[in-house]
């Protein structure tokens, strides 16, 4: 039953609703326009914790998609762990049938206590109380957060979905899907992704969808850009960011110049740089928004983060070099 409409709204000459009920498809602008200024006002918006990104973007909206697209071992899922971080007040549904929920738990852990993976399990498997304390902590800090690691059938996603709000008594916040290609439904990418957008819009929720693009489009370590991997489903997406490592690229191209039958002054300098720049592209995740289509919002080029390879921490360089790189800079001087 369509609400009735506010004396501001009657005052603005908007026309009631109600006529429009008994129809399938056919929306007023007036409908519209109740959903654009519920949307404005509505402080249920998602940022990203990535500055530039949510000063252009201005929060991913419910109903909004937002794609987080790379190719395999990219970063991506590091990406929307430190966006779930981010986030850890709000209720979030995490669907991730690659990974089992224990696996979840223990990059959150790392991240959270700046501690590395190997460290955790061995204090945990040694019965260590400060590894059981911290993982006991990790899940406070998370209570909000719901992990679904079986596959990913509408069924099971509506009934899991369903029944995390239940528990919850409150909608999610925010749902996540890694990665798209799991979702059981359709025969393609575009299919898939037209499935997510309508999950999403039927029950009016923000979310954010990792895609892995061909090994075509991005083995070659280049930048993410809006047709990267050219799989359709990017014109259902609200907002693409792209993920990729620099070493990629870099690794490629070594390998290239190494094969060379006859290599030049200037080969071998290059071989030179390049191996310098391996070895702080080893350190770095690159991010960009390469598609916005909030009303204003510009697009935002390439920003460079520092991965803790330990701890899976991500940290923006703002142009410097990477800490664990002048680290084991020092170190070789010093021996």
């Amino acid at each position: 039953m369509t609400r009735e409409l506010t004396p501001a709204e009657v005052d603005a000459g908007w026309t009631n609703l109600s006529s429009a009920a008994s129809y399938n498809h056919y929306r007023s602008l007036s409908e519209a326009a109740l959903r654009f200024v519920s949307e404005t006002q509505s402080a249920k918006r998602i940022y990203t914790g990535i500055g530039p990104f949510d000063a252009e973007m201005r929060g991913i909206s419910p109903g909004h998609l937002a794609m987080l697209v790379g190719y395999s071992h990219s970063g991506k899922t590091l990406v929307a762990l430190q966006m779930i971080a981010h986030n850890r007040d709000k209720r979030i549904v995490y669907f991730v049938p690659d990974e089992p929920a224990p696996l979840v738990l223990t990059k959150l852990t790392c991240m959270t206590w700046g501690v590395s993976g190997a460290e955790l399990e061995a204090r945990v498997a040694d019965g260590d109380p400060w590894g059981l304390r911290v993982l006991n902590e990790t899940i406070e800090e998370y209570s909000n957060l719901a992990v679904f690691d079986r596959p990913l059938t509408p069924r099971a996603m509506s009934q899991g979905y369903d029944e995390v709000c239940d528990h919850w008594g409150a909608e999610a916040d925010l749902v996540v899907i890694d990665y798209l290609d799991l979702l059981q439904v359709g025969d393609t990418v575009m299919a898939k992704a037209d499935f997510a957008k309508g999950w999403g819009t039927e029950r009016d929720v923000p979310m954010i969808v990792l895609h892995q693009t061909s090994r075509s489009a991005g083995s070659r370590g280049q930048a993410m850009r809006i047709d990267s991997g050219n799989f359709g489903g990017e014109t259902l997406a609200t907002y693409q960011i792209g993920v990729w490592r620099r070493k990629a690229a870099i690794l490629t191209e070594l390998t290239d110049l190494r094969a060379k039958a006859y290599k030049s002054d200037w080969t071998y300098e290059r071989i030179s740089q390049l191996e310098h720049d391996l070895e702080i592209a080893q350190y770095t995740v690159s991010v960009n928004l390469n598609k916005n289509k909030r009303p204003s919002g510009s697009l935002v080029d390439d920003i460079e983060f520092e991965l803790d390879l330990d701890t899976g921490v991500l940290t923006p360089l703002y142009g410097s070099l990477p800490r664990q790189f002048q680290e084991r800079r020092n170190l070789r001087a010093v021996t």
